[in-house]
């Protein structure tokens, strides 16, 4: 099954998803990256959130994504977006940074790694990072319901476990890897609408439940709760030099 493909899930994503993509610069100036690039790809770029941040210092800045109604989202924003795969990304390059969040552990590990070397220029950097929900930062009794009843009710769907983890792998070099968090503010309701958002919800959805349902069931199992506003947005990120193509 394919996720982020329904025209209510991408109004959804684009709407309720954090906008916090913007720290991706930081980690690049922190890995002694130089902040200039003349052709850049943002593989599976979604709605185009990962995308906007790159146009500060990418000259030719393009998103690729294989779901018609995120990209049709990203439209909305101005951006240079085509409807592709990972394997397709060599035909708009070569590149000089590639960037992918939150969408490597969709990917086949192998078949990704050969198609990012193949739509690379000499000494491009890989920027591969991940957000994921982390939780309140006060309730714990939320935390625990989140991790014991909420991926009960709504696993996740099948991924890949290895994000990317390109160490050792010829031809690359590793030039800074961290994680940590970003704190966000969410009302109960923007909690909800943010919970609607994941795969998870997704699945439901096409197995047969509506948004709506899911909705009213979130908030009566989430009134059991005090919640504050604060909650955790954990980051994982590598970045690397592809050495090839000399």
């Amino acid at each position: 099954m394919e996720y982020f493909t329904l025209d209510e899930a991408a109004i959804r994503y684009d709407f309720y998803r954090p906008k916090v993509h913007g720290i991706v610069k930081d980690w690049l100036i922190q890995a002694g990256v130089e902040l200039k690039f003349e052709n850049v790809v943002d593989i599976a770029c979604g709605t185009g959130d990962s995308t906007v941040p790159l146009l500060e210092f990418g000259k030719n800045v393009v998103g690729i994504d294989q779901s018609k109604s995120m990209l049709k989202k990203a439209k909305e924003k101005g951006l240079t977006v085509k409807q592709a795969g990972f394997e397709e990304a060599y035909q708009l390059g070569p590149f000089d940074l590639i960037s992918t969040c939150m969408a490597f552990h969709w990917f086949d590990f192998n078949d990704a790694l050969a198609a990012y070397k193949k739509a690379s220029s000499s000494n491009a950097i890989w920027l591969i990072y991940n957000f994921t929900f982390g939780g309140s930062a006060q309730s714990n009794e939320f935390n625990e319901w989140y991790v014991g009843e909420y991926m009960r009710d709504y696993p996740s769907p099948p991924r890949n476990k290895q994000i990317a983890n390109f160490d050792g792998v010829e031809g690359l070099q590793l030039l800074s890897k961290s994680n940590g968090v970003v704190p966000i503010v969410l009302s109960r309701n923007e909690l909800v609408k943010y919970l609607t958002t994941q795969s998870n919800i997704e699945a439901k959805v096409k197995s047969g439940l509506s948004y709506a349902q899911i909705e009213s069931d979130l908030e009566q199992q989430l009134n059991r709760f005090e919640l504050d506003t604060e909650f955790r947005y954990n980051f994982t990120y590598d970045i690397y030099q592809y050495q090839g193509n000399e």
